[in-house]
């Protein structure tokens, strides 16, 4: 007897562990799930509309006007439509689904019911040209010479000169009257010319003293032309400039300036058109 309660009390805590264990590990663990949600959004035309769909007739669908792209606004629900320009403007709308914003190539338009009030299509604007490329003018000397050899006669009144032209712009040249540019005009477009400043018999210092407006006027075998001064002006002794090719006729006169060897005086003068 005394063994069974001694058994007993060894047997029992056993037993009540084994039948507490279950309990234990099934508060412990949870095999509940939800139930997986769709994950495509219903298709259905009620589902998507809130109706059903009308076979035969008219539906929702039929209603729904799509959005009007940036730039574009209408002024009827029904009826004939028409793009006209919007005048002052020279953008266009950009065309792609969504697009805000304005992208360039042609005008912006609105849309306007045919027939109403401002359907009418302003004028379209003038657009302005670009200048026309004139090519410069150019005489060679070659063939213009007269027995003596010179290639013209410059004469500017308001200072009593009246010289020949040679060609070169070298002392022999000067040493007789002017000298021409070889690399410039002899007729057409731009003429160029330099005579020394003082210390000789031909010299045209005085072309410092010109004014806008003094005539000039040069004769060759083709005819004589009449120039009006435009610019009297000191420039470096390396400028250049003064002597490019235009398409216009002028004169280009050059001398030095006295007491400064660095600088030049240079007298301009377009050709008075009659």
């Amino acid at each position: 007897m005394k063994t069974w309660k001694t058994l007993s009390k060894a047997i029992l805590p056993v037993l009540a562990m084994l039948v507490l264990a279950p309990s234990a590990y099934a508060a412990d663990y949870s095999f509940e799930t939800t139930a997986p949600q769709d994950y495509y959004k219903s298709t259905s035309y009620e589902d998507v509309y809130g109706s059903q769909y009308n076979y035969g007739g008219k539906n929702v669908v039929d209603y729904q006007i799509p959005e009007l792209e940036y730039g574009l606004q209408s002024t009827t629900m029904t009826g004939v439509m028409e793009r006209t320009t919007l005048p002052g403007l020279q953008q266009s709308v950009a065309t792609g689904r969504g697009g805000y914003g304005v992208a360039g190539g042609g005008p912006i338009t609105e849309l306007v019911e045919a027939g109403k009030p401002g359907s009418a299509v302003p004028p379209t604007p003038t657009i302005p040209t670009t200048p026309t490329y004139q090519q410069p003018a150019y005489t060679s000397a070659e063939g213009m010479a007269y027995k003596d050899g010179h290639i013209g006669t410059i004469k500017i009144p308001s200072l009593k000169i009246n010289m020949k032209v040679w060609e070169g712009e070298t002392s022999t040249s000067m040493s007789k009257g002017l000298g021409h540019y070889s690399s410039t005009s002899a007729w057409d477009g731009n003429v160029g010319a330099c005579g020394h400043n003082r210390g000789t018999k031909y010299a045209i210092g005085a072309i410092k003293n010109l004014k806008q407006g003094d005539t000039i006027t040069y004769t060759t075998m083709y005819g004589t032309r009449t120039y009006a001064v435009t610019l009297v002006k000191t420039i470096s002794n390396t400028d250049w400039s003064y002597l490019q090719a235009t398409s216009d006729n002028r004169l280009t006169l050059t001398t030095c300036l006295a007491d400064h060897p660095e600088s030049r005086v240079v007298v301009q003068a377009v050709e008075i058109r009659s």
